[in-house]
């Protein structure tokens, strides 16, 4: 059995190392590894932001909790489809021209460049913000690479995390972000097909959705309730705001909207990609759902629910191939905040501090080499990790939210911000990010990180670039 699963595993990689070895060739320019010199298709430049945003989180975290908690959840997949409209329609087109006014090929060099500080003060906090959350937030993606290795695969889970990192990375290292983009184009494809088919066939297994219905409302009376007598509108408010406010503010979705061949053309990116967003969402709900009816005695560990359908439904080979729209979903992640992590340690703390002298070649070796650096931290951290993968991925994104989303608004739409404003807004928002989810627990909060991370971003930043806007740094 497990052989055959390794031979679909096999399969797939081999397909993601040719991108990469295809683009390497094509592409020999540092723009090519780092923007794709703004030449991607609306399609490509979709799918590349939205598969880089789900993760293992989409096949393990989100159905884990539907299946454990029940569709009170679904809240969240509101307000992630609803805040990503908003990313799209009102972030994407601005922030696509306004880099390329700027030249900024990352977040924090455009910060910089928009607030104007003169001793690149907001390019290193915010690119050292963007490093913290990302080591985390790549780590819940090498637990969920762990997990899927050892219960998909039979491979051990530290050797699996091993072998994933590996090889996601040495495509990346090749192709740089064509031959990202270009595989998350595929890889979107393939998990949006795998992760609706599942649920689709186990319900035909199980006599339809009618009777899953009338199963689960038989046994587990409240599941399939959206809303419960004891959940008042402003805790509906924070399921919808708790994940959903952080697009504003993640770095490698922003870098997706900077490589688009043309600005006109994000209106149909946002039509491919908020449509894709809708349907990956509502099959992981799905899973959630048809899992707690298909799957007996319960599981003890939730996450797994997509595996152990996965592996119940189909052939060793077809499992295999199933299972590998997973490690999809992880990759296209990790691949891309490796890309974006090499990007600010290179132009935002390495590049402006360094002697003028370095050619273009070493500073592509450089770049090359800082793939490994932030990657290989999470790989650290994963390793001893037992923590959820939905608690990881929701500490990395509320901090990214909460440190960047207000600036970002504030950039695109405001010329008021002073430096030091900016400056108490990354601090402040930073700061809410790293403490708020063990204060909160401390006092008893359900006050979601994110909330209350953007609300102290935008109030500091406000208020001290109106008492500063006639000083400069």
């Amino acid at each position: 059995m497990f052989t055959s699963m390794i031979e679909a595993f096999i399969v797939y990689f081999a397909c993601l190392l040719g991108i990469g070895s295809y683009f390497y060739y094509k592409n020999k320019r540092q723009n090519s590894l780092t923007d794709g010199n703004r030449k991607l298709n609306y399609w490509v430049t979709a799918l590349t932001a939205q598969a880089s945003d789900m993760s293992d989180w989409l096949f393990m975290g989100f159905p884990g909790f539907v299946y454990a908690s029940g569709c009170m959840n679904i809240w969240t997949a509101v307000g992630l489809v609803f805040f990503m409209f908003l990313t799209w329609h009102y972030i994407a087109p601005r922030f696509r021209i306004a880099t390329e006014q700027y030249n900024s090929l990352t977040l924090a060099s455009f910060l910089q460049e928009k607030f104007g500080a003169k001793n690149n003060i907001i390019r290193v906090i915010s690119g050292l913000l963007c490093l913290y959350f990302f080591v985390f937030y790549i780590a819940a993606n090498l637990v969920g690479l762990g997990k899927i290795f050892e219960c998909a695969f039979n491979i051990n889970y530290h050797q699996g995390i091993i072998l994933g990192l590996a090889i996601t990375l040495t495509y990346t290292l090749l192709g740089g972000l064509m031959a990202i983009a270009w595989s998350n184009l595929f890889q979107g494809i393939f998990l949006l097909i795998a992760i609706m088919l599942v649920p689709m066939y186990a319900s035909m297994q199980l006599g339809g959705i009618t009777t899953i219905f009338a199963t689960l409302h038989h046994q587990y009376p409240n599941f399939l309730s959206i809303t419960s007598a004891d959940q008042s509108l402003l805790s509906i408010f924070f399921g919808i705001t708790a994940w959903g406010l952080g697009y504003f503010g993640q770095p490698h979705i922003l870098n997706s909207f900077m490589s688009i061949d043309d600005v006109a053309n994000m209106k149909k990116a946002k039509i491919v990609g908020i449509s894709w967003q809708i349907l990956v969402l509502t099959a992981a709900i799905f899973v959630g759902i048809v899992g707690k009816a298909f799957i007996h005695p319960a599981l003890a560990q939730q996450e797994l629910v997509f595996i152990v359908m996965v592996k119940s439904l189909f052939t060793p080979f077809l499992a295999g191939l199933i299972l590998c729209a997973m490690l999809a979903a992880t990759i296209s992640t990790i691949n891309t905040m490796s890309l974006v992590s090499a990007l600010l340690i290179s132009n935002d703390l390495y590049y402006p501090f360094a002697s003028k002298q370095a050619t273009p070649a070493q500073k592509l070796l450089f770049t090359r080499c800082a793939i490994f650096i932030i990657p290989t931290l999470a790989l650290i951290a994963a390793f001893y990790n037992t923590a959820l993968i939905m608690d990881l991925v929701h500490y990395g994104w509320s901090g990214l939210g909460c440190s960047f989303g207000p600036l970002v608004i504030l950039a695109l739409y405001t010329n008021f911000v002073t430096p030091q404003g900016a400056i108490a807004g990354l601090v402040s928002g930073g700061l809410t990010g790293m403490l708020w989810p063990t204060v909160a627990l401390l006092i008893g909060s359900s006050m979601p990180t994110l909330v209350i991370g953007f609300i102290l971003n935008f109030i500091m930043t406000c208020i001290v670039s109106i008492g500063t806007h006639k000083k400069t740094l």
